[in-house]
């Protein structure tokens, strides 16, 4: 599996750190997403690309619904090659790619980015 398309990291990758950090199964991630594990495991080892429903679908279940549409399009959008205009997004990108920072800690350390470019 690559870890690293052109311009990041794969889905594939992004969903294997996703798991290893909430210590889920290929099981559990279909239980509680929707999303046939089959398809998870085919995804997870870069055999298959997400549509961007799966995507969604699968970034809402890890977050718990919080920023779910910004995880799953800033990766999604990486995978097929695309570039990442917003700044916010990929601060976030490479916040979660941080496998120390804890789910709060990177929703305080966004809120402080927030408030910053909010006072420039």
């Amino acid at each position: 599996m690559a870890t690293h398309g052109p311009h990041g990291p794969t889905f594939a990758a992004w969903l294997a750190l996703q798991l290893r950090m909430r210590r889920l199964s290929h099981e559990q991630l279909a239980r509680r997403s929707g999303v046939h594990r089959s398809t998870i495991t085919r995804l997870a080892s870069g055999e298959r690309r997400p549509t961007l429903e799966t995507a969604r679908r699968l970034a809402s279940a890890l977050t718990g619904g919080r920023g779910e549409s910004s995880a799953a399009a800033t990766f999604f959008a990486d995978d097929l090659g695309a570039t990442i205009a917003d700044p916010i997004a990929r601060v976030e990108r490479a916040l979660r790619g941080d496998a120390s920072l804890s789910e709060e800690g990177l929703r305080r350390v966004m809120r402080l980015y927030l408030q910053a470019r909010r006072r420039d």
